[in-house]
């Protein structure tokens, strides 16, 4: 889906849905407003992508995901339940959790998630995951059958102090204090291969990590997953 169309119309963005999202996904939902045929949350009817229709977008909690939703300016302001959102993600609603693994073939991987799954709904091709924006991971793929993982063009994985960056010509994502929670083994591997194998996902569950669950998140198509250089 292509960046580049101009952003014409009207989005509103309340104060506490903009607490809540990073600056990419506000990005996203500008692009989805502009690009796709949404429905209006209250009414039903179609916004589109052409219109000049004031619109808003809103977010509720349901369960553990969060659910982002458009709808006429005029039919409901853009409001979102900011203690509640705060709450489910532990405080830090903008902030991510990962994990660091060695895997007996792949070396060092490192999977990591959105603590607040954002799904949009009211698109005109279904649901979307707001983080896994494929635009923002170009390069990244679903498990392939029989494939081996591919490299991601065009990636970097740095290190910056006791951080790892991940960068695709700027910074994409910075795991905060991964060198130093890092096991010998695993750094020693990233070290001595020069490749890590990146996992993203929503939904995954990794402040209770289980392979299971991970497992299932690759399965579903919730991860996304890729081999990246590592710059020593």
């Amino acid at each position: 889906m292509a960046r580049s169309a101009p952003r014409t119309e009207r989005l509103d963005v309340g104060p506490h849905v903009a607490a809540v999202l990073r600056p990419e996904e506000t990005a996203r939902l500008r692009d989805l407003r502009n690009l796709e045929h949404v429905v209006c949350a209250i009414c039903g009817e179609w916004i589109e992508p052409d219109s000049s229709t004031a619109t808003s977008v809103s977010i509720s909690v349901e369960g553990e995901r969060v659910a982002a939703e458009f709808a006429h300016a005029e039919c409901a302001p853009s409001h979102a339940d900011l203690a509640s959102l705060v709450m489910l993600a532990q405080a830090e609603p903008l902030g991510i959790v990962y994990a660091q693994a060695l895997h007996p073939d792949a070396g060092a991987v490192l999977l990591w998630e959105r603590k607040l799954d954002v799904r949009v709904r009211g698109l005109d091709g279904g649901e979307s995951s707001l983080y896994l924006d494929a635009d923002r991971w170009e390069g990244f793929h679903v498990a392939l059958v029989n494939e081996p993982v591919r490299l991601l063009a065009g990636w970097l994985l740095e290190r910056d102090g006791d951080d790892l960056v991940l960068r695709r010509d700027e910074e994409v994502e910075r795991f905060h204090g991964a060198i130093g929670r890092s096991t010998p083994e695993w750094l020693g591997s990233l070290e001595e291969s020069g490749f890590c194998m990146m996992i993203v996902g929503a939904g995954v569950g990794l402040e209770l990590p289980r392979a299971a669950s991970i497992q299932a998140a690759i399965r579903e198509h919730r991860a996304l997953m890729g081999l990246v250089e590592f710059d020593v």
